[in-house]
């Protein structure tokens, strides 16, 4: 789809209210909506969306206790979710005044955060998997255990990589070493922090947020464990990246926006929910971030490069893993990710130039 007429034929519904407030204030994730979907929204209904970019679901909780008052709309994890209406943040929705919510896939209804979307409209949908180079990482990585056997190989120091994000992380280590991503046992917590603290030592393992997928692309990280999404992206700007849903349970995350039960533009906000979810306006969001969105409607006007990788990867019903808020438990899981942050990659660690052809092929570059 051309991004010059990507708007032409869309059918754009006029807007029912007189805004008070020709701004809506978003709290969104790094590289989700193109500048070009705010543009056409202002354009056409004179209303300027202004995104504050976050990286992980603490950042939104924190931008919202420290400023409540300030925005209007906020897109978080699932388990956030759950914490957000747990805390009185969130509006319920009306949706009445999101008519294209019937452009869902039927399964996004049954969420166990949000039964029925009485807060919440999942926009994506993703996965962990693991992202490697199979010109640099032998192997077909097809459980866990690849990716903790593959980072013993010095050539891979300083290259491997885990997300950035405390459940997300230490929920992969929990996975690995047998547990439930939402164990409350000390015990269990802190074998899975760990193991991420001696992979960080001992192997020069990166925390890695959004720069995750240009490293990928540059070859700066080898081996990893990443959203789908990202590994899609990377693909497609390099053809030795692929990507795979380990064998056995995967952590699965819903994106979701939902309306700040302070906001002042309640309306307004639903008015740009649905409007999000007018079919191409979700392909055009999918066509820049390579995440699978939610709108069936949407698939016709999805490149096939994307519809046809990774980013719409995701497990059977059985094998879904949703990370879970835990109330006050909760803490036991801060508590970990902040020594987990201070670990540093032993000074012994040297970082190997990679062979030009591939491990064990060629001259070093």
């Amino acid at each position: 789809m051309d991004s010059r007429d990507w708007s032409d034929k869309i059918k754009l519904a006029g807007l029912p209210i007189s805004p008070d407030d020709e701004q809506l204030e978003i709290i969104i994730w790094h590289d989700y909506i193109p500048q070009e979907i705010f543009d056409l929204f202002y354009k056409t209904y004179g209303v300027k969306v202004t995104p504050t970019f976050i990286e992980n679901n603490q950042e939104a909780l924190d931008l919202l206790q420290k400023k409540p008052n300030k925005y209007d709309i906020v897109v978080v994890n699932d388990y956030m979710v759950t914490r957000l209406i747990r805390d009185g943040y969130l509006q319920k929705l009306n949706h009445e005044n999101i008519k294209n919510i019937h452009f869902l896939s039927e399964d996004v209804l049954r969420t166990q955060y949000d039964r029925g979307l009485i807060y919440t409209v999942p926009l994506f949908r993703a996965c962990v998997g693991i992202t490697f180079n199979m010109r640099y990482v032998p192997g077909i990585p097809r459980t866990w255990d690849f990716v903790v056997k593959n980072i013993k190989n010095d050539y891979l120091n300083f290259r491997t990589g885990i997300r950035k994000e405390k459940r997300i992380a230490l929920g992969i280590a929990l996975i690995f070493l047998g547990y439930s991503p939402n164990t409350t046992n000390p015990e269990e917590i802190t074998r899975a922090r760990d193991l991420l603290i001696d992979v960080i030592n001992n192997h020069g393992t990166e925390l890695v947020g959004a720069e995750s997928r240009d490293k990928i692309i540059k070859n700066e990280l080898l081996l990893g464990l990443n959203w789908n999404g990202n590994a899609a992206y990377a693909l497609d700007k390099n053809p030795n990246i692929r990507f795979l849903l380990p064998e056995g349970k995967v952590l699965v995350a819903y994106d979701n926006i939902t309306i700040n039960a302070r906001s002042r533009h309640i309306q307004l906000a639903e008015f740009f929910i649905n409007y999000l979810l007018i079919p191409e306006v979700s392909a055009k969001m999918t066509n820049f971030n390579y995440f699978a969105n939610t709108n069936v409607a949407s698939l016709p006007f999805i490149r096939s490069i994307i519809r046809n990788g990774p980013g719409f990867l995701f497990p059977d019903e059985a094998n879904r893993l949703l990370i879970k808020d835990l109330g006050e438990k909760n803490q036991l899981y801060t508590d970990a990710w902040a020594m987990v942050l201070q670990a540093k990659p032993s000074e012994a660690l040297i970082k190997l130039p990679l062979p030009k052809m591939g491990i064990y092929m060629g001259a070093t570059e």
